[in-house]
């Protein structure tokens, strides 16, 4: 039996539809990897959840582990962003085993950032210290931490933050005046972000240099774009897609690669783990649909569980109106309320990933088959 490549949750060696994205990813890149150069900008790839924007993350960690640079890798929301960012680079430094260990100069600055573990923190330290100095300890986290990579044969660093819009507001003002400072600088390090379409308002609130951060949505797939992820990691084992399948599948992803990934791993698992020369065909569809439908369900069931009260009435409107494009005074009007007063509701669901804005005015849910769900809950 062989493993499914299309397994959600795995690290893809490929991420379809996203070439243009990488490609330009691979330019920050090269800049500390081939030239030795700081790149400037904090790049942030934002949209809903479920359209890859982990899966991207990895790849990204992958690309620069291949040209030579030492990710640093984080989640932001586990703590202050720049004493989780400089925790992961104290683990960093130990796992390439230093003689003497990492170094007072990092006990130092961690000790400034408010590491959590570190000797003597919670009696000298706050996670909170006054930005200046904040600023200033992360500014040489970076630059110390990037030539002790080169010292042991790294080109650089690259530093990788997963949901940046759960970030404090202060380590994020630290992140990025520490960045800015750094600009003339000759440090071989990148910062690479992947967050929730509201990132940007996140980051606006927090830092007024907010110009410093590049954003770049993330779409859902287009047709062409989900053929491809259905029938690459398949051919690549050797087997194929019936035609009639294929089309029915991508028609009912509607481009959302997490429902992209979740039908693939189902229609192999219910064609049995094909050998080459095998095929994922109608004999497998049923049982694949089933599959599918009770993950996306859960998807669902876990979404609406999060939400309450004034969310709920939202979502139901929403739903009501179709779910796609629905218009801020349309759902207004349904709840019969000013427009205004869905400004909290519509922000917790903002923040929780379940809607997205699709325009000016205009609302979508993030998954598909969600306003079908909300309505048989009536």
């Amino acid at each position: 039996m062989r493993l499914s490549p299309y397994t959600p949750g795995r690290v893809a060696h490929e991420v379809p539809g996203r070439e243009a994205q990488l490609q330009e990813i691979g330019g920050m890149l090269a800049l500390p990897a081939l030239h030795g150069l700081f790149s400037g900008r904090i790049r942030v790839d934002i949209g809903p959840r479920g359209v890859g924007k982990t899966s991207l993350l990895r790849k990204v960690r992958q690309d620069a582990l291949t040209i030579g640079l030492s990710p640093i890798y984080v989640t932001a929301g586990n703590g202050p962003l720049s004493a989780v960012i400089a925790d992961e680079a104290r683990s960093q430094i130990q796992r390439w085993g230093i003689p003497g260990g990492p170094g007072d100069w990092l006990d130092r600055l961690s000790l400034t950032l408010g590491v959590p573990g570190v000797a003597s923190v919670t009696a000298q330290a706050s996670p909170h210290s006054p930005l200046p100095q904040a600023t200033r300890a992360f500014r040489e986290l970076i630059e110390r931490t990037a030539s002790t990579a080169r010292e042991q044969g790294h080109k650089g660093v690259a530093v990788l933050v997963d949901e940046p819009q759960d970030a404090d507001d202060e380590g994020l003002k630290t992140v990025a005046y520490a960045w800015q400072e750094l600009q003339d600088s000759k440090t071989p390090a990148v910062f690479l972000a992947a967050g929730l379409s509201h990132t940007p308002d996140v980051v606006t609130e927090a830092v007024t240099s907010a110009e410093r951060f590049a954003f770049r949505p993330m779409r859902d797939l287009q047709d062409h774009e989900v053929r491809e992820a259905l029938t690459d990691p398949a051919s690549a084992l050797g087997v194929r897609w019936e035609t009639r399948v294929l089309q029915d599948v991508v028609a009912t992803t509607c481009g959302y690669p997490y429902a992209v990934r979740l039908w693939g791993d189902a229609m192999w698992s219910a064609a049995g783990s094909p050998d080459s020369g095998g095929v994922l065909g109608a004999g497998a569809f049923d049982a694949a649909r089933a599959s599918v439908d009770q993950d996306m369900n859960s998807l669902h069931r876990a979404r609406w569980s999060k939400t309450k009260g004034r969310e709920r009435e939202l979502l139901t409107a929403m739903a009501q109106l179709g779910g796609i494009d629905v218009a801020r005074s349309e759902i207004a009007r349904v709840l019969g309320l000013a427009s205004s007063a869905l400004g909290p509701a519509r922000q917790s669901l903002l923040d929780k990933g379940i809607v997205q804005i699709a325009g000016h005015g205009l609302l979508s849910f993030t998954a598909p088959g969600f306003a079908e769900y909300v309505l048989a809950l009536e």
